[in-house]
């Protein structure tokens, strides 16, 4: 059985909804989080990932070629170069990258990438405070703002309510300066609720004015139950079980 079948859970500490995902593509947000997904867990060595099962975890395009994969492998490597980890204090500020080692074997058809050690804790054992999801909820969506709200709201999954300035909403999302608020409606908001309504059941947004100006963004939807998480784990898990089974059967015929 592949590694991808025991790997489709993204799980990560909440600050990383805090590092927007800048100029990210649709598909290289995918990649993303499919990497993420890989390094949950695995502290800070060097993991190494076949190709094919980064194709399978992010849902690639099968009809793209192997040039144009490695291609965005390239654009999504340069983009978290970019990706900083702020931490401030009264008398000092700190800035990290999040991945330390990214290399593209062409050849061998894998690529290998580690986790920042001053960043551990991000991907690693988790126990409270993390936002988690299925992959394939994420790389269903097509578009990159949809993503990028999926898992803001993932994180606020079990109380159903989610207020955000509209400042910080345009950088989380990486919203263009030039759009005004009709463009964001338009163009965001009801790309939004089109894209998210059938995850986040009974999603609604509301704007916040304050005087004639927007301040804040409301989204509220029906949220988790406080188990729910633990019964699809374990439906998942069983699931497993029996793939894993089967597969065994197959092997020693």
């Amino acid at each position: 059985m592949s590694e991808i079948e025991y790997t489709r859970i993204t799980k990560y500490q909440n600050e990383m909804n805090l590092v927007p995902l800048r100029n990210f593509t649709s598909v290289e947000i995918d990649l993303f989080f499919a990497i993420c997904t890989k390094l949950k867990d695995q502290g800070t060595d060097k993991v190494r990932y076949s190709f094919n099962d980064l194709k399978s975890l992010s849902n690639y395009h099968p009809n793209n070629t192997q040039e144009r994969f490695i291609s965005d492998l390239e654009h999504v490597y340069d983009k978290m170069q970019g990706l900083t980890y702020t931490e401030r204090t009264e008398h000092k500020i700190k800035k990290f990258i999040l991945f330390t080692y990214y290399e593209i074997d062409k050849k061998e058809k894998y690529i290998e990438i580690a986790l920042n050690p001053e960043l551990e804790h991000i991907l690693n054992n988790l126990t409270g405070n993390f936002t988690r999801f299925e992959l394939k909820e994420l790389t269903g969506i097509k578009s990159s703002y949809s993503k990028h709200m999926f898992r803001l709201l993932k994180q606020y999954r079990t109380t159903g309510y989610f207020k955000i300035e509209i400042s910080d909403f345009r950088d989380r999302l990486d919203i263009p300066d030039s759009y005004r608020m009709t463009d964001i409606t338009k163009r965001v908001l009801n790309t939004i609720e089109r894209d998210l309504q059938n995850i986040f059941k009974g999603l609604n947004i509301e704007k916040i004015k304050k005087g004639k100006q927007i301040k804040f963004l409301e989204f509220r939807f029906q949220k988790e139950e406080p188990n729910a998480e633990k019964k699809r784990e374990l439906i998942f898990n069983e699931e497993l079980r029996i793939q894993s089974e089967k597969y065994m059967r197959a092997l020693f015929k």
